[in-house]
């Protein structure tokens, strides 16, 4: 099966890259073009690698470090998504997508299952659940892989701006009550290949699909966990105070949900994919942020 990843610079793409040539797997993984992931170069792309299989981590920064909510740049994006969905399907190549919980509005009391309807509350779940929809819509040869929250080594993204808060701020101002799954970029990316080993032996997997390292577990709790494993490591001088702020109050209402939880039962039933611990991979996440 040839593979094509899309926004392999990416920290994520990065990672999958990297676990792959371990395993002597081949991706493509064109650079970035100058102008960026256009609309207008898709067809070039395809038609050059000719793959089996394209995943599309294009925006993968933007939309799950950053929660960028700036409507030409969520239009440009939408552009982009839907016609490579598109030309994916008129030349019959499975879509690979990874979505998030954004997809959910996060009033959910209990962890989120594929079940659950899509139901975004803004503008960066809508974006998602409409090319969710659509790559539904035109073919059975697709994949969507959700994830929580996705931790990766960029200093401006989700980890690195709880890290510039414990280093800097005292007391430290967290949302109350935002649970979900820490989801480190290199576990994310194991889980990636697992699912591509078993697609490239035709097994007939396609589908809707969710993953998060174990356990859900609030903000507050995650970052007391970061915060104790910076001081076990001397990477950080005091314990900060920290103040719980009711979710609605804090800058992440309107831009996350509240509830960000899931449930992996499906995945690994289809696949025997096992869900590991995030406190297992914490100290490797923050060395790799420290390395950045």
């Amino acid at each position: 099966m040839r593979v094509l990843l899309l926004g392999g610079e990416s920290r994520l793409g990065q990672a999958l890259l990297s676990q792959a040539a371990a395993e002597s797997i081949r991706i493509d993984a064109p650079a970035r073009p100058k102008d960026g992931w256009l609309a207008g170069t898709i067809d070039d792309c395809l038609d050059i690698f000719q793959p089996d299989l394209v995943i599309d981590l294009a925006y993968y920064h933007e939309q799950f470090q950053l929660s960028l909510h700036n409507e030409p740049q969520l239009a440009s994006q939408r552009a982009y998504g839907e016609q490579l969905i598109r030309a994916c399907s008129s030349r019959g190549i499975t879509s690979f997508m990874v979505s998030s919980t954004r997809v959910f509005d996060g009033l959910k009391k209990t962890t989120y299952t594929e079940r659950d309807k899509p139901a975004p509350g803004e503008s960066v779940g809508e974006l998602q659940a409409a090319l969710e929809s659509l790559i539904r819509s035109v073919s059975d040869r697709h994949l969507i892989l959700r994830f929580s929250w996705l931790l990766d080594s960029s200093p401006d993204g989700q980890l690195g701006r709880l890290l510039n808060q414990l280093q800097h701020q005292d007391p430290v101002q967290l949302a109350e009550e935002w649970r979900g799954n820490p989801t480190p970029v290199a576990d994310a990316a194991r889980v990636m290949l697992a699912v591509l080993k078993q697609l490239d032996c035709e097994a007939p997997v396609h589908g809707v699909y969710h993953y998060g390292s174990t356990e859900p577990t609030t903000w507050i709790s995650f970052a007391q966990s970061v915060t104790q494993e910076l001081l076990a490591t001397h990477r950080l001088d005091k314990d900060p105070v920290i103040h719980p702020m009711p979710f609605n109050t804090t800058p992440m209402a309107g831009l996350e949900p509240q509830n960000a939880s899931l449930v992996s039962r499906k995945i690994l039933m289809t696949y025997g994919i096992k869900p590991r611990s995030w406190r297992s991979q914490l100290p490797e996440l923050l060395k790799s942020v420290e390395s950045a």
